[in-house]
């Protein structure tokens, strides 16, 4: 081609663009890009030699070696392969972390709960080499590191009973933890309501006792001394435990029973009906959540006093026929429900049950089309999104297209709220389709600007949205790995200019890749894959990055040096 026509060829396609996005309904038909192949480039690769880290673990007290203790060996100087490694001690005590590149490594220990020591780093002083918070960091030059040995010292306990408000009614299965500066612990109450927290460090812990399972269940909160219960249902509000040179006894807080709120959840009509399998969430200082039953009543216990949002969502419903919009109570509002999430009410509770006026929310509205290609033929598996409801507690909604027919149905969505279309071939039985946004405008209604999509207002059904999915642009090419050959599995990306991921695909074994469904524009082409051991002591670092036309390997480290790939129509 001149370089007067490709000049001319652009003028035409900046020109159609501009018409297009002035008068979407006037606009052509989208048309199959023009792809880009041979963008073949390799990955620089380099053989190092790796070492290992080996020791022993004992008790302290006793001098005994200890099995099943974590080991990990982590780069003082930062993250990346073969910088990391992990292992369990033996039936003897003994350790061995590889393989592992030259350089510092702080070594943490993390022994089996039952033993009740402490956790910690190696980084004391001999003969036990054990540092609570303080490691020592030990350096690979040039040669593996062996009797890097530790002696972990006795952990001290936190224990206690769980009672409810009388002092004597005990509560099991409540899970307690404990959380210090230099550690922590979890386990939960048996059925005496004891329990013991070990392998705890000197220092300071907030210790806090979740809901138990038993009804009515407890409520949360901490150990705090200042009340006769011993108990804060705010942690803010706490006695921390500290530990010395002791264990600690008699942290035994006497927790109230948690509090309930119900209500139903109702059709809006002048004889309201249940909505039944309406899921009900109150969110504040506890989440929970419970469906709607026959009658439409929710009951939702194992809750703290404090102020709540209520929030209801429709009944899961694949048959595209329920009209109940996700929303929120709203104690001003009509019938008890807003869509809007700035217009929930809070409901305060602090009786035992707390009944909340029946919600009726509004009715919903769906939007249904159909996608397929350009030729007509339909599409299975597209996932279909309804972008928008600013404010509300729909913003996005999807729905996938069915196989065979290539139909989709989303909803129900609140009335009034705007919504674009966006269609996403990745999945479906066709990825060399472009994704896009609905515009009415014969017969395709496809753009791939969001800037041009329809807004569709909910103010009834929306059925017939259907749209055609042009044939994308594809960058392909091998990519290898120096001193390898093919990059097998390699992740490959299609960038835009400014560094977002376009589109995505994985090399075949033989390196090849096919990145598809690009609208017209300008790419950068990312690999990526996993450093590899060799063998026991030497392992393969290879470094990502782009391609980059020229001399062969064709590869740039930088985002910045890669080169801009351009398909068009």
């Amino acid at each position: 081609m001149s370089h007067f026509r490709r000049i001319f060829g652009i003028l035409v396609l900046v020109a159609a663009s501009l018409l297009a996005a002035a008068s979407p309904a006037a606009a052509a038909s989208p048309v199959a890009a023009v792809s880009a192949t041979g963008k073949n480039f390799t990955l620089p690769a380099v053989v190092k030699t790796t070492y290992s880290i080996s020791g022993t673990v004992r008790a302290n007290a006793t001098s005994a070696l200890e099995p099943n203790v974590e080991v990990s060996a982590s780069s003082t100087s930062g993250f990346g392969s073969f910088l990391y490694g992990s292992a369990t001690t033996n039936a003897s005590g003994a350790y061995t972390i590889s393989p592992l590149l030259p350089g510092s490594y702080t070594l943490r220990f993390d022994p089996p709960r039952a033993t009740n020591l402490q956790h910690g780093y190696r980084g004391g002083t001999a003969p036990t080499y054990f540092s609570v918070s303080t490691p020592v960091a030990v350096t690979i030059t040039t040669a593996s590191l062996t009797g890097k040995n530790i002696r972990l010292p006795a952990g001290y306990k936190i224990s206690g009973k769980v009672t409810r408000s009388n002092g004597t009614t005990v509560i099991a299965n409540v899970p307690v933890s404990a959380a210090g500066t230099y550690g922590s612990d979890e386990t939960t109450t048996n059925s005496a309501g004891n329990y013991t927290l070990m392998g705890l460090s000197p220092g300071s812990y907030a210790v806090s006792f979740g809901h138990g399972p038993t009804a009515p269940i407890n409520q949360s909160g901490c150990w705090y001394t200042t009340p006769a219960s011993k108990f804060s249902t705010s942690c803010v509000s706490h006695t921390a435990v500290v530990i010395t040179t002791a264990n600690k006894t008699g942290i035994s807080p006497k927790i109230p029973n948690a509090l309930t709120i119900t209500g139903f959840v109702k059709t809006r009509a002048s004889t309201p009906a249940p909505i039944v399998g309406a899921w009900v969430y109150v969110q504040g200082y506890d989440y929970e959540s419970a469906q709607t039953d026959a009658t439409g009543r929710y009951t939702i216990g194992g809750l703290n006093p404090g102020s709540y949002t209520i929030k209801v969502d429709g009944p899961y419903d694949y048959t595209g026929t329920s009209r109940v919009p996700d929303g929120y109570y709203n104690a001003t509002a009509p019938y008890y429900w807003s869509k809007m999430t700035a217009s929930a009410s809070s409901k305060t509770i602090s009786a035992a049950v707390t009944t909340v006026a029946t919600i009726e929310p509004a009715t919903g509205y769906y939007i249904k089309g159909k996608i397929t290609n350009n030729s007509g033929s339909p599409l299975g598996f597209v996932q279909v999104m309804a972008i928008g409801g600013s404010g509300t507690a729909v913003t996005e909604a999807y729905a996938y297209t069915d196989y065979t027919s290539g139909n989709y149905s989303i909803g129900p969505l609140p009335a009034g709220s705007t919504y674009k279309i966006d269609a996403n071939p990745l999945y479906s039985s066709d990825p060399s389709l472009q994704t896009g946004w609905y515009r009415n405008s014969s017969p395709n209604n496809f753009t791939a600007a969001a800037s041009s999509a329809l807004a569709l207002v909910m103010n009834g059904d929306k059925n017939g949205i259907n749209m055609r999915l042009p044939v994308g642009a594809s960058i392909s090419g091998v990519v290898k790995i120096a001193g390898v050959g093919a990059c097998s599995s390699c992740s490959i990306s299609a960038y835009s200019l400014t560094g977002s991921t376009v589109v995505y695909a994985q090399t075949s074994s033989s390196g090849t890749y096919k990145l598809q469904g690009l609208p017209a524009g300008s790419y950068k082409v990312y690999a990526y894959t996993s450093s590899t051991a060799v063998n026991a002591t030497h392992v393969r670092i290879i470094t990502p990055g782009y391609y980059k036309s020229g001399a062969a390997p064709n590869f740039s480290a930088t985002l910045a040096g890669a080169t801009a790939i351009a398909v068009s129509p």
